[in-house]
């Protein structure tokens, strides 16, 4: 990618003045900032698909949808090699204040209630591909774990929205303005608590702050809310753990 290559696909109207690596990179792309005469976009070219989630034309529409409710930045640009959307300029932060994270809480909801038809995620199926790939005993603790927490949930209802699947500081920007949620690649369908879950492990929440978090997500208290988040938490970390075993 450079921007010579970038100005003949005359997607903007502003002239193109830099082009430069972000020094943040995920898995599956490689991330540039591109600097023109109005704005600052991010460029990702798709450098890997396997683990997105259901498809990057999936990603984009769901960021659109998402952008509509001030909770994505704006996505501008798709094709099979690389997205683009503007840059949002901002800090993370690996700890929320109380008006952080109900707000954080607030955008949650309201991509949660975005309709999609997709599969819904099979957590038992990731656990069965971990299972072939992983034979440490410390991955085969982490996937028992999981079985057990996966075992105890299906004794409550499964409650599927439109997840993120990935709500850690790094895809969190904040700044003046409120904040936005960016890398929308693992979005899909799965039990609400999964994203609520991710929240608290991610922002290393206390009891006082996992309160916080469901008294602002749901209307009504349910007695199974807290059991659920408890094995949904612990799916969550053991999924990033055997993740990171496999991938890196």
């Amino acid at each position: 990618m450079n921007l010579e290559s970038l100005k003949s696909y005359n997607i903007f109207k502003e002239e193109l003045l830099s082009l430069e690596l972000l020094k943040s990179q995920g898995f599956n792309n490689i991330s540039y900032l591109l600097k023109t005469s109005s704005n600052s976009y991010v460029i990702r070219v798709f450098k890997s698909n396997e683990s997105v989630n259901i498809s990057r034309e999936f990603e984009y529409e769901i960021q659109k949808k998402a952008h509509k409710k001030n909770i994505a930045s704006k996505p501008i640009f798709l094709n099979e090699n690389f997205m683009i959307y503007e840059y949002e300029k901002g800090i993370h932060k690996t700890k929320l204040s109380t008006n952080e994270l109900k707000n954080l809480v607030s955008k949650i909801k309201k991509f949660h209630n975005f309709k999609v038809k997709t599969k819904a995620y099979d957590l038992s199926f990731d656990l069965k591909n971990y299972s072939k790939k992983l034979s440490n005993q410390k991955s085969k603790k982490l996937i028992r774990k999981c079985h057990k927490s996966i075992k105890v949930l299906k004794n409550y209802k499964f409650e599927p929205v439109l997840t993120h699947h990935d709500l850690n500081p790094k895809n969190i920007i904040f700044n003046k303005k409120g904040f936005k949620i960016i890398d929308w690649e693992y979005a899909g369908t799965n039990d609400r608590f999964f994203d609520l879950a991710c929240v608290c492990v991610e922002f290393n929440l206390n009891k006082n702050e996992e309160k916080i978090l469901l008294n602002n997500y749901f209307q009504t208290k349910k007695s199974y809310h807290k059991i659920k988040l408890k094995h949904f938490k612990i799916i969550y970390d053991s999924f990033c753990k055997l993740w990171f075993e496999a991938n890196l």
